[in-house]
């Protein structure tokens, strides 16, 4: 009997949760939404903050994949995303997020395998 009533206490239980609105959306705060966000401390992550909220906080995987694939449409080679990659990886594994350094060189071994298997089958197999 006595268990069923903490039980039933237990569910009127209120639990206090900080907002988590970003400081970009106050629109009612003026000027000091620029307090708010840190402008004056550091104004590069407090402009890139709305972009990070965009993307779910992937935005310099956004930024470096478009690179990568900017690098590889202007050369049309597989070589030179991966050596700019390899060159990076130190860079990367202390700025970004472990989760992107794995799915680099998982995609980016992936792709150059899969475009040097498909070279393969097309030009190598050609009879001469």
């Amino acid at each position: 009997m006595f268990e069923s009533i903490l039980i039933h206490l237990a569910a009127f239980q209120t639990i206090v949760v900080n907002g988590t609105t970003p400081c970009f959306f106050n629109y009612t705060a003026g000027v000091q939404m620029w307090q708010n966000c840190g402008v004056g401390q550091d104004w590069l992550q407090a402009f890139l903050s709305p972009w990070q909220w965009i993307t779910g906080g992937y935005f310099s995987m956004i930024v470096v994949a478009v690179l990568i694939l900017a690098t590889y449409i202007k050369y049309q080679k597989v070589l030179y995303p991966m050596v700019i990659g390899i060159i990076f990886l130190p860079i990367s594994y202390f700025v970004f997020p472990q989760l992107f350094v794995i799915w680099a060189i998982i995609v980016g071994v992936g792709a150059g395998l899969g475009i040097l298997i498909a070279w393969i089958f097309t030009s190598q197999t050609n009879e001469q």
